[in-house]
Parts: C-alpha cells; structure tokens; sequence
C-alpha cells in the first residue's frame, strides 16, 4: 500500500488548495489504485478506500462523478458508501450504471431508491441482472408503460402474485407488453389465459408463429377454449334495472357503500357490479369484466380506491363470478395485500388502468367485448 501512502499525500494537498481539478485527479489515482487490486483488498482496505473517496466525491464536479460510478458499477466489492452515495444522487448519468450493475446495492437500498426516484432511475434498476419481487413490485407500481415492458422482459426479474396482476391488468392495450409477458415461463396460467383473452389478434399470431411446437399447440387450445366460452357482449341494458336501484341512493357514499356489502353478501351480482360501477367512476361494461377475468387484482383495486374496509371488499371478492376452474382465492393472503395498498396508491393505478382503456378507443371496445369471458 506505499502507493496509496503516496497518494494520500496528493490529497492532503489538493484538498489544502481548494482546487476541483486537482481534487479529481487524485480522485482518478484512487480509483486506478483500487481497481487494479480490488481483488486482492481486505474488508479493512476497502474501509479506508471508502472513507478517502467519501471525502472526495463531496469536492468534485459530476463529470467526475459520471467516471467514477461507471468505473466502480462492475466492481464487486466497489466501497459500499460510495456506490450508495453514486447511487442516490438526481443526475441520471452519475446513478445509472450503478443502479444498473452494482452487487453493493442492497434489496432494501433498491427498493427506497425505486420508491423516491424518477422514470429513468427505475429504467436502470429494472435493466439489473437479478432482481427479486421487493423490487419489481416497487417498479411496476410506480413505473410507467416504458419501464413496465423493461422489467417483464427481464428475464432475471421474479414477480409476485401481485406484480404479475398489475403488470397482465395494464397490458390490455400495449401489444408489446402482451407479448413480452405471454412469453414469459413463470407466467401463472390463469393470468397467461387472461392475457391471451384480452390480447389483439395481431399479437396472438405473433405468439403462434413465433413459439415453439408444444407451446404452439398449448396457445391453440387456449385460445380455441375461450372461443368456446364468449358470451355477448355487455351493454347497459343487462344491467338497466341495477344502475337504477342504485342511482336512487348514490348521492349518499356512505349508503351506496353499505348496500355493496348487502348486495355482494346476498350474491346480487348485478347490484354489486352497478354499485361499483357507481362509487368508482369506471364503466359499468369495464367493472363486469374486472368481475370475470381470472385475477382478482383489478377488483382489489377498485374496492381499495372507493375506500371499502375489508370486510366489504372480502364480500365482493366473493360474489366473484371467475373463469372455470380459476384457482380458489387465499383471503388470508389476499387481506394481506389489502391492507398494504394504499388508498392512493389504488386511485393512482386506477387512473392508470382508466388512462389506458380511454387509449383503446371505440373500434377497441369491440374487441374487448368480443374476448368477454362468462364463469
């Protein structure tokens, strides 16, 4: 270490003058030295690198600061501080291949960055090699479409139960993120089914003609099994008598949420459906799909987004009328979830969800009602 001893030195000086562009060159000679002998450093080593770098990063320029993080982002055993330093820092071009390469970065420290950060901070977390479902839950709620289709195609990505709903609920309408998530292998079946159902006809030759025989096959008979379960389409006059029973009390929330526990303990499913309809502002035809489709997420957001305590959302969840032989629900799991959402973390998916249904258009409508599914 008689280099780094000399090294030390040159900063004692640079940081005494007060010079950036002296400070950024012992800067660099620091780098040089530690990644050139990362390897063969101790943890005791790598503290007092850490500790000099520290120090430094605070006196120079971000030019500087954008070397550095590339320089450091493939290093194993990078100085931790420093690369959480590089890591937090607003300047995309000094965060980014840290936050896209770093092993020094931690779930925890991923997971705060990705819940403060913007769009292009979550675009290179959602580029890392690996990354477990506290993260992509992170991601795909507060990321946009662009980082949506980033993480599901990331092939070193796990998604809970509740990221892989989020991520098949905002597909409808984003061919590529319909494709990108039907190839994916760890896709539950009954959310591969439900993409399929809601994808366009463009996207599903896609899939045919690009899977291999057997999936070929098994995307066949899919498809030829939801064909045999269309019903016709939804309009408002199946559910005319409910929109006016409900319409006569829907001036008043707190009733209008008291008759959806009766409506849905009593198994009144058009009343249920109006009902939410009502209190959510979403399409009474957009509300019946949710209803139908075999993930229960898009049901869960709605209720959380009205404001419904859980007792009122278990009954709704309940008075469900899922595809045959759609996996039975796990309440206790499900509650769990229930209670992490956030009221408005619901209203702004919701709005989302909206946003993107609202980009389908009239000639798209068509074809969602073609692809409903019936219990």
């Amino acid at each position: 270490m008689s280099s780094f001893t000399s090294v030390l030195d040159e900063l004692e000086s640079a940081l005494q003058s007060g010079a950036m562009g002296r400070r950024t060159t012992v800067l660099r000679q620091i780098t040089d030295l530690f990644t050139s002998g990362a390897e063969n450093f101790s943890q005791q080593q790598i503290a007092l690198f850490d500790d000099v770098m520290s120090h430094l990063i605070n006196h120079i320029e971000s030019r500087a600061l954008v070397e550095l993080s590339s320089r450091l982002a493939p290093v194993g055993n990078a100085p931790a501080r420093v690369i959480r330093r590089l890591a937090a820092d607003d300047a995309i071009e000094v965060a980014g291949p840290v936050l896209a390469q770093s092993e020094q970065l931690t779930r925890d420290e991923l997971v705060e960055i990705a819940k403060k950060s913007g769009q292009a901070h979550l675009m290179k977390i959602a580029s890392r090699s690996r990354l477990d479902e506290a993260v992509t839950d992170v991601l795909v709620d507060r990321g946009d479409s662009e980082v949506a289709n980033q993480v599901a195609a990331n092939s070193g990505a796990r998604f809970s139960k509740t990221g892989y709903s989020k991520l098949v609920l905002w597909a409808e309408g984003d061919d590529q993120l319909t494709a990108t998530l039907a190839r994916r292998s760890d896709i539950d079946p009954h959310l591969f089914r439900q993409l399929l159902a809601h994808a366009t006809e463009t996207v599903r030759e896609t899939l045919i003609a690009s899977a291999q025989p057997e999936v070929r096959d098994a995307v066949k008979r899919i498809l030829t099994d939801i064909s045999g379960h269309i019903s016709n389409a939804v309009t408002s006059r199946h559910y005319a008598r409910a929109q006016q029973l409900v319409s006569s009390f829907s001036q008043d929330t707190a009733l209008t949420k008291s008759k959806l526990f009766e409506f849905a303990n009593t198994n009144r499913l058009a009343e249920t459906v109006a009902a939410l309809s009502m209190l959510s502002a979403v399409p009474i035809d957009l509300v019946d799909r949710l209803m139908h489709d075999a993930s229960y997420y898009g049901v869960m957001i709605l209720c959380k987004a009205v404001g419904a305590d859980w007792a009122v959302a278990r009954a709704v969840l309940l008075s469900r009328q899922g595809p045959v032989g759609a996996p039975a629900l796990e309440l206790g799991e499900i509650c769990e979830e229930y209670d992490k959402l956030s009221a408005s973390s619901a209203q702004r998916l919701l709005r989302f969800w909206q946003a993107r249904q609202a980009m389908l258009g009239p000639a798209k409508a068509d074809v969602r009602e073609k692809y409903y599914l019936t219990a």
